[in-house]
This record gives structure tokens, sequence and C-alpha cells, in this order.
């Protein structure tokens, strides 16, 4: 693990004195939180493209939000976004037990409305033992006050629903639950097993929402992915082009309007803080100049030793 990847000595940065209406408080005063936890199981199904663009309207629109990477190996959100939110990006490892504590102490102990969990391919049971050890939903939902959002990314194959599946009998009704249709994978109406699963008619009864990511064509996708790229940079980089741009900001706009559905279960409804993003992008900046200046100290030394070994 890179020596930056860290959960404490980065304390951000939510203005305390921030008010919101829309914030519910439980028996001991703490105002509501929401967890956003996106996962597929399957590796390539987009639950990391769905976080990412999800974490860039958090950004635009100033809606306070810590983020985690569970995928120490690949980690996403770090790569698109570190240069300038690296003290709102955290890391936990949910394959080890006790690898992934930190985000139920933190959740306790920070004022941030919205936390971002991207959960890794293949960590269904994993999750699903540091749930049961830790009796995490209902933590959560008790002495925390902070409801969840599960989101299931989807493709079009049988193993989609099987693992929705096992999400349902895992958390039961103890969470709000989204499934995605990513369009990448074919239309809508191509996601027969789905669309004709009993397990889908069961949870729409129970209140299930269902959305769509729209299909990014795949030279503007693979530019930001080529140079490591948020949705907003993508749209501003030198080697943009007018097709580029367009496509990214149309892709970002229709994806706003395919999420609204589920506005309150994203945490949209909470208040903005315009000087969160602010400081966050400024302490990046800081820690970046920091870096530089150690990284060259150190270069001087090594070469103040090669010339006294001369």
């Amino acid at each position: 693990m890179s020596k930056n990847r860290t959960n404490k000595g980065e304390k951000l940065m939510f203005n305390d004195n921030t008010t919101n209406s829309n914030i519910l408080l439980n028996t001991d005063n703490k105002p509501q939180k929401r967890l956003i936890i996106v996962t597929g199981d399957k590796g390539g199904v987009g639950k990391s493209t769905f976080a990412r663009a999800l974490f860039q309207l958090y950004i635009n629109k100033n809606l306070p939000c810590v983020t985690y990477e569970a995928d120490l190996r690949n980690p996403q959100l770090e790569r698109y976004f570190k240069k300038d939110y690296r003290p709102i990006i955290r890391y936990i490892d949910i394959f080890h037990r006790g690898g992934a504590d930190d985000l139920l102490i933190n959740l306790d102990e920070s004022d941030c409305p919205i936390t971002l969990l991207d959960l890794p391919a293949q960590s269904g049971g994993f999750f699903e033992s540091y749930v049961k050890e830790l009796s995490f939903f209902e933590v959560l939902k008790t002495d925390i006050n902070c409801q969840v959002t599960m989101v299931s990314v989807i493709s079009r194959v049988l193993d989609s629903i099987n693992v929705l599946e096992k999400l349902r009998e895992l958390c039961k009704d103890q969470v709000d639950y989204i499934v995605v249709k990513n369009l990448f994978h074919g239309e809508e109406e191509k996601f027969e097993r789905y669309n004709d699963a009993f397990l889908r008619q069961n949870m729409l009864a129970e209140g299930l929402v269902e959305l769509v990511m729209p299909d990014l064509f795949y030279k503007s996708y693979d530019f930001i992915d080529r140079h490591a790229l948020t949705f907003n940079e993508g749209q501003t980089h030198k080697g943009t082009n007018i097709v580029i741009k367009s496509r990214i900001k149309s892709w970002l706009a229709e994806f706003e309007a395919q999420i609204n559905p589920a506005f309150n279960l994203f945490g949209f409804d909470i208040q903005p803080d315009d000087c969160y993003y602010a400081a966050v992008v400024e302490k990046s900046k800081e820690l970046r100049e920091n870096e530089e200046k150690e990284k060259a100290k150190n270069q001087d030394s090594n070469l103040q030793s090669e010339n006294i070994a001369a």
C-alpha cells in the first residue's frame, strides 16, 4: 500500500456549521447520513464507471462526500480523482478480516453526510462476513443514524441475477435497493433474464428503484481512460476535441437525468456546501507541494552522498 493511502491525519473539512433541513435526527440527535455502496461482483459490469460519475455529480453540485476504495489492486476512484481530491479518497481492504474496520469507525466519527463505497469484483463473500460479524446494517441504523443505498450494476448475464439474489438475502429490508442496467451491454429491453425474473417482481413490490446508465461512445471513454481524467477534465483536457467534449458533456447530463428517480437515495436532497471541495482541492495542492519538496530534498541528499563517496 502506498504511503499516501491513509485514513488518518487528513481530517476534513465538512463545515460543522452547515445546516440542512432535510437531514433527520435520531434519538441521540445525530444527523442522518447516507452510505451508497456500489457493487456488481462480476468484473466489467460498469460499477466503477457508475461510482465515478456519481462522485463527479457530488463535486459539481457541492454535495460533501467521502469516498472509499475497497480494491487496492485496481483503485479506480484514486486513479481518476487523486490529483485534486486525495484527502477524501480513503482505503479499506475488504478481503482481509479487520481490513475494513475503518469504514464503520469513520462513519461514526465523521460529519460528512454522504459516503460512497466502490466494492470490488468478487468481494461478495468477504463483504457478507464483514456485515455479519459487525451487525453492520443494524449498527449503522441504531448507533450512527446512517441509511444505506445498495446499488447493483448489472449486465445481461444470469450471474447478475444470482448476485442480486444473494445480496437481497444478506441485506434483507435493511437497505434501499437500486438496480442499474448498464446500456453498454445492450438496450434496456435486451436484459431479458433480469426483466423476466421473479426476483425482480418481488423486489419492485418492496420498493426497488430501477435505473439505466447510458452508454458512452468508446472513443470518448477510451480518451478519459487513457489519460486518467475525470469526466470534467475530459471536457477541458488539451488533447480533447469538440466531438469528445460534446459526447462526455451530453453523457454526464444524461446520466444525471437517468438517476433522478433515486434523487434522495443518493443524497442529492442535502444542503450544498460551497466551501467543501474548494478546501479539498487546496489541501490536495498542499500535499503535492510537500511531496515535491520532500522528493527534491531526498534527491539533493542522495547527490551529496554520491559526491562524498566519489
